[in-house]
């Protein structure tokens, strides 16, 4: 259950949840709220809904969205400290100038 015996109520009470209005949430996961109902209909946060209308977020799946979204940026080819590969060229065409080709296409228009 997750709870703590209480002797004198005599009973099992239950850790107080912390729940997060959409405000909070959105403020938390540094978001407006209307990006947040959307992250909500598309099912990239989970949530607790209390009724139809009164919807609230733990903590921790805010930082589970979060952890979830953390990316590496991939590595500038440019400033890549790896060295190029070197390959023979597989092309069989033959390497022609600009002014040769441009000479041959008048030639045969004549």
């Amino acid at each position: 259950m997750g709870g703590v015996h209480d002797p004198a109520v005599r009973s099992w009470v239950r850790p107080a949840m912390t729940l997060l209005t959409p405000e909070e949430a959105a403020e938390r996961i540094h978001v407006c709220t209307k990006t947040l109902r959307q992250l909500r209909r598309e099912g990239h946060i989970r949530y607790v809904a209390i009724t139809d209308r009164v919807i609230r977020y733990r903590p921790e799946d805010c930082d589970e969205f979060i952890e979830g979204r953390v990316r590496k940026a991939p590595e500038c080819p440019s400033t890549s400290r790896k060295t190029r590969r070197t390959s023979t060229s597989t092309s069989s065409g033959k390497v022609v100038a600009f002014t040769a080709r441009q000479a041959a296409k008048a030639s045969a228009r004549r």
